[in-house]
């Protein structure tokens, strides 16, 4: 069995460090080394070795990530890898309900960006415009020739990458999109579709207002949990793109209420 100074184990750990520093400013070595099971000597040796690469830089008892666009890169690459074969087919199903000439809105999150992987590969769409309220997604269909990407404006949430605040709501008042595809943090009967930010939920609101047809993508998990405030009811909802770990009296519930379901394998 290899020991904790081995290669093979401080390539696994200091993969852990990266992640726990995407999710703070600043990590010290005492909190490191609970959370790793490991000794502080053990903690300050890798940190050293990640110091080199010029991954991180140390700090008084800790360490932080070099720049704060390197932190956010981690800290979306960690939500990204969650259920990621299960958002990928999610966003596999969510993409056969794009048409061309097609105005489409995609939000943020994690999930809505797998839908935005997969129209790349939709080489029968013409001419569909991709509004996306992400900075991610809108990165992930540059180069597309068969989609035009509409940016809208407003501030840049340095935690996430969407794009939020009085400039966006504004922007949405004149345009005609046929559908959106949103994600959620929470889905519920008594609560409907929640989130937690405030300046995204009030964004939703205005979306689910304005769009013809509102997608929901969300893995099972989300159905066992609930945001700050609802930005969405489901009877504002056509249809939901889940998977088989969804709880699936809920769903009958929701088909009951007039939401079309669609589980992915």
């Amino acid at each position: 069995m290899p020991n904790e100074g081995s290669v093979t184990v401080i390539s696994l750990r200091c993969q852990k460090i990266l992640n726990s520093l995407a999710g703070k400013e600043v990590v010290t070595v005492r909190e490191l080394s609970e959370s790793l099971s490991v000794t502080e000597v053990t903690i300050r040796s890798d940190l050293e070795a990640l110091a080199k690469l010029g991954r991180i830089s140390r700090t008084h008892g800790g360490a932080r990530l070099v720049e704060e666009r390197m932190r956010q890169e981690y800290t979306f690459q960690t939500r990204k890898s969650l259920n990621s074969h299960i958002k990928q087919r999610i966003g596999e199903a969510a993409a056969d309900l794009v048409g061309s000439l097609e105005s489409v809105l995609l939000d943020s999150s994690t999930t809505v960006l797998s839908l935005a992987h997969a129209l790349r590969r939709r080489d029968d769409l013409k001419d569909v415009t991709v509004i996306p309220t992400g900075i991610w997604t809108a990165i992930e269909l540059m180069g597309c020739q068969n989609i035009n990407v509409l940016l809208p404006a407003g501030y840049l949430r340095h935690t996430s990458g969407s794009i939020a605040g009085l400039p966006t709501q504004g922007f949405f008042e004149d345009l005609i999109i046929q559908k959106a595809f949103l994600g959620a943090w929470g889905i519920s009967i008594e609560n409907g579709l929640t989130d937690t930010h405030l300046l995204e939920i009030e964004l939703k609101k205005r979306i689910v207002a304005k769009v013809r047809e509102i997608v929901i993508l969300a893995d099972g998990s989300k159905f066992h949990q609930t945001g700050l405030a609802s930005y969405a009811s489901l009877t504002q909802v056509r249809q939901i793109i889940t998977d088989s770990t969804a709880p699936a009296e809920v769903l009958t519930r929701m088909e009951r209420m007039g939401v079309r379901i669609t589980i992915v394998n």
